[in-house]
């Protein structure tokens, strides 16, 4: 049975280590306050409490969640939330050598070394992740727990790092090996865990059968504002126009494959 101490809220940016080994839809950058900013970081701390407890309840070991880092208004048509990480349930020592059990977030984010386009793998905790919402909700889904299981050893293994690729595109390709984004390095973990593989070329062969990008348009993109395009590089785009993978396409992936638990949306109200 899973362990339900959640370590109090206030420690979880005071954790020093983690006692299993530690190791973004895109323009995802660590550290983000945009909701500390727009909410209150009160209203903040609160609302990282609820999604843990929220997840703690239906004693959830590992899922996908998803925030806005900007307002829903000025996102392109079918983009609903701008960064996906991996949330997970696990053991973490305090400074002080106290073990107890909290989730934690593995990200894609995005300015390695200052670089708009490189990305970097960060592992952080719920109040980080939910720091950078522009809105009042995050969204979350659940494999199925034997795939909870895979993507964690996925997580735990070598390929978790050797699947990452540093040249960030914001609107990535998700059918072409070229560019990562937060969404794009989460979906290649799912299917080496669904494939029990770390063969990229197995991997992207699977996205392209059975994963269905989310079209994205330029006049949509326009809207991020310059320094959101000068992330974008239409090296990879299809010929159909530009692609990528984001929250709600993975959500579908799971869902039409038999592979997703349950899905949520926990607002702050």
């Amino acid at each position: 049975m899973k362990l339900t101490r959640l370590l109090p809220l206030f420690a979880l940016t005071a954790l020093a280590t983690f006692v299993a080994p530690a190791p973004a839809f895109a323009g995802s950058a660590a550290g983000s306050r945009t909701g500390a900013e727009k909410f209150g970081d009160a209203t903040i701390r609160q609302f990282a409490e609820k999604v843990n407890a929220t997840l703690d309840a239906k004693k959830v070991n590992l899922a996908i969640i998803a925030r806005s880092g900007r307002p829903r208004s000025q996102l392109p048509q079918g983009i609903t939330y701008t960064h996906v990480a991996i949330i997970v349930f696990e053991p973490v020592r305090s400074a002080d050598g106290h073990i107890g059990h909290t989730y934690t977030v593995y990200n894609l984010y995005q300015g390695d070394q200052g670089r708009a386009n490189r990305s970097y793998l960060a592992q952080d905790f719920t109040y980080d992740f939910v720091s950078g919402t522009a809105e009042r909700d995050v969204a979350v889904f659940v494999p199925i727990e034997a795939l909870q299981k895979r993507i964690l050893a996925v997580i735990r293994s070598p390929a978790y790092q050797a699947l990452h690729n540093p040249d960030y595109n914001l609107v990535t390709n998700p059918w072409v090996d070229r560019f990562d984004n937060c969404v794009t390095h989460t979906l290649k973990i799912c299917v080496a865990a669904i494939y029990q593989t770390d063969d990229r070329a197995r991997i992207y062969d699977n996205i392209r059968r059975y994963f269905k990008p989310t079209p994205v348009k330029l006049n949509g993109l326009q809207a991020f504002g310059s320094s959101f395009m000068s992330s974008v590089s239409r090296a990879d785009m299809d010929k159909s126009g530009l692609q990528t993978a984001s929250y709600d396409s993975l959500k579908a992936f799971f869902a039409e494959n038999g592979l997703m638990e349950e899905s949520m949306t926990i607002s702050m109200d």
